[in-house]
């Protein structure tokens, strides 16, 4: 997909049929919302992650569990915006980064002005497709805070630099030091590298519709 040259997406293909999908930005936040969160179980947040994207009749639209793996599927691929592989633990570039560079839910306000200071786009009123904010987000100034702190986060403090700066970047460090459970979940890696691979995904599931 080229976001400058195709349709954004607001379906995914499951059974050979078109699935209307929910391509709000905010849908993708509350995704990983639900992955990080530790009081729910596997089944309960897939459950939780197909209603979000396809709406609370979903399990009356799936028959089998083919047709669950395509729909899990196509919210990953969503997700990651066409791209092959998940970068929710990466720098905004896609490179690899020792440390988490930011999250939705605890850079929330960071967030908004950012958005608000870069593209006067008020994020609490403007309707953003998925793929459309990720692309603004990517693209974010580096003069804007949010940017700025995501630096703090990644820098390797080399050993030879100056002590004084050294403590700077340690206190920034520790200033805007992200929770540990920040980042990429174990069943969000889990699911991915499954329907990659085209594995069994029943593990994760509990559901009865699928008995039937």
């Amino acid at each position: 997909m080229n976001l400058l040259l195709d349709e954004l997406p607001y379906s995914v293909v499951i059974a050979g049929k078109e699935m209307p999908i929910n391509a709000d930005y905010r849908t993708g936040i509350l995704f990983e919302q639900v992955l990080d969160d530790t009081g729910m179980e596997d089944n309960e947040k897939l459950e939780a992650v197909l209603e979000l994207y396809y709406g609370a009749d979903i399990f009356t639209r799936l028959t089998d569990i083919d047709e669950v793996q395509e729909a899990l599927a196509g919210i990953m691929w969503f997700y990651r915006c066409g791209a092959d592989e998940m970068t929710r633990d990466k720098g905004r570039d896609g490179s690899s980064a020792k440390e988490v560079p930011f999250s939705y839910t605890y850079d929330a306000g960071y967030i908004y002005a950012a958005f608000l200071e870069a593209y006067s786009i008020d994020l609490t009123k403007n309707r953003l497709h998925w793929w459309q904010f990720r692309a603004l987000f990517l693209g974010l100034p580096e003069t804007v805070l949010l940017c700025r702190i995501m630096g703090y986060r990644t820098m390797e403090i080399p050993a030879k630099m100056p002590k004084a700066q050294k403590e700077f970047y340690r206190r920034m460090k520790r200033v805007y030091k992200l929770p540990e459970t920040s980042g990429q979940t174990r069943l969000e890696r889990e699911l991915e590298s499954a329907l990659a691979e085209g594995g069994d995904i029943t593990q994760f599931m509990e559901w009865g519709f699928l008995d039937g």
